[in-house]
């Protein structure tokens, strides 16, 4: 008899132990849902960001980066009707070798450029050659064929627009721009 008393009092605090948690159905104060709103939090809510301060934050970081790339990827210019590099450029090709160098990951679109003197067929021709002596200058330093494009816009797209000779020497020229295309 008495094993069977110890027996039930062992069984009656195996199953009070066992009974089902109760589980909370009102949500914590402060929640979406507890306001009679969406039951989705604000991106503010979960981060304590909210999304116009990481936008700004994305453009600001954005805009450090382009001025970084700006005095990098600066422009090589071309003497009248040339596409030999100046040795006074050399530095320029040399900075971006360098840059292409440290960060691998990086494909450059070299643009060659013209002035507006000559014919649309002329000026492709010699944006070309420009683009190409600075590719070729490039890969001398390293710097793989398969991370650099060239494409030549003649004189389609001046970074000057006066009829000068100092606007005509802005637009002789090489410029980089990141390739997007991968």
């Amino acid at each position: 008899m008495k094993k069977i008393v110890v027996l039930l009092v062992a069984l009656f605090f195996i199953a009070v132990g066992c009974a089902p948690k109760a589980v909370q159905t009102t949500p914590p104060a402060g929640s979406a849902a507890g306001t009679g709103g969406d039951t989705a939090l604000s991106d503010k809510d979960k981060t304590g960001i909210s999304e116009e301060e990481l936008a700004k934050a994305e453009r600001d970081r954005l805009l450090r980066e382009q001025e970084r790339l700006a005095g990098i990827l600066r422009d090589i210019l071309f003497d009248f009707d040339s596409y030999a590099v100046s040795s006074t450029e050399l530095p320029k090709i040399e900075g971006v070798g360098s840059f292409l160098k440290q960060d691998r990951g990086v494909r450059l679109v070299i643009e060659g450029h013209c002035d507006e003197r000559g014919t649309v067929e002329y000026n492709l021709a010699l944006g070309q050659k420009r683009a190409e002596s600075v590719k070729d200058y490039l890969v001398k330093m390293g710097i793989e064929t398969s991370r650099l494009r060239t494409i030549s816009y003649g004189k389609e797209i001046p970074v000057e627009t006066g009829r000068s000779e100092e606007a005509w020497a802005k637009n002789r020229r090489v410029h980089f721009k990141l390739d997007q295309k991968g």
